[in-house]
């Protein structure tokens, strides 16, 4: 008898152990394209998923909360995110960010290349010292393949904003596109409307179905000429409810509303998800 109980047990942990690869590779080989913008606050952090591919813009200002976030939607299996984006050195994109440099393994991150005079900048610049992580400055012209038919692209910066300039990290966020088909997003970190212009000039296409709205909802950000150009179907507003900067401005929300664009946000519905 205790015999057979053993080989019970044995059985039951072989059947267990095929199981979870089965469900590994599964997961490995599907394509599903997933777009999560989590609730972090007042911040903004964005999951890019397609198969065992990750992609993460930004981290939010809280790491607990943003590791939570990656413990919902990245398997408990995958300790690898291949690319992290930091749009711009603001704490309430890069704080959290530390955390998940610190507990995941990170193929590389792109950054702006600015340098600014903070706490949290220089624990951000020491873990990626620590863990020897790649570090790429990111320019308009870069592309990140994540399969045949999905790439991420930096639009802006082009390298002649004043990146070093603490009062103007915003002009220099990294804008990104994000294409899938016939599907795309735009992230926009904090990119302030007088960048807006030089985007225009360069005759990029600019057009996207899904918009994250710059600078949680900033007055000083998403003109009606940004709009037109985007003519997005739906923006997002990743936003910290009953903030002190009084995000998102009514001026954005009544503009977004004048060009009939589905609104999410972050305060209202929590973690904003799509599924192609």
């Amino acid at each position: 008898m205790p015999n057979r109980k053993a080989l019970y047990l044995i059985l039951l942990t072989l059947a267990i152990i095929a199981a979870i690869l089965a469900g590994i590779i599964w997961y490995q080989q599907k394509q599903e394209m997933k777009v999560v913008f989590f609730d972090v606050g007042q911040g903004d952090s964005i999951l890019i998923e397609q198969g065992s591919n990750q992609i993460l813009i930004d981290g939010g200002p809280d790491g607990k909360k943003v590791m939570e976030k990656l413990g919902e939607y990245v398997p408990f299996w995958d300790r690898n995110i291949e690319v992290v984006i930091a749009t711009h050195p603001d704490e309430d994109h890069i704080d959290g960010l530390i955390d998940v440099m610190e507990n995941y393994n990170i193929g590389e991150i792109i950054d702006n290349g600015a340098d600014v005079d903070s706490q949290v900048y220089k624990k951000y610049q020491d873990v990626i010292s620590q863990k020897n992580i790649n570090r790429i400055e990111g320019k308009s012209g870069m592309e990140i393949k994540l399969a045949d038919n999905t790439k991420l692209s930096i639009l802006s910066p082009d390298g002649t904003q004043d990146k070093n300039n603490p009062k103007d990290t915003n002009l220099s966020s990294i804008v990104s596109k994000l294409t899938f088909g016939e599907n795309s997003f735009l992230f926009t970190g904090d990119f302030p409307t007088e960048g807006e212009q030089d985007l225009f000039s360069k005759n990029i296409d600019l057009r996207a179905r899904v918009l994250k709205v710059a600078h949680h909802g900033s007055k000083y950000a998403t003109s009606d000429e940004f709009l037109d150009k985007v003519n997005p179907q739906e923006a997002v507003i990743s936003v910290g409810k009953n903030n002190r900067y009084g995000h998102p401005a009514e001026d954005v929300i009544s503009r977004l509303e004048a060009h009939k664009i589905n609104i999410k946000r972050t305060d209202v519905s929590g973690d904003i998800e799509y599924q192609f």
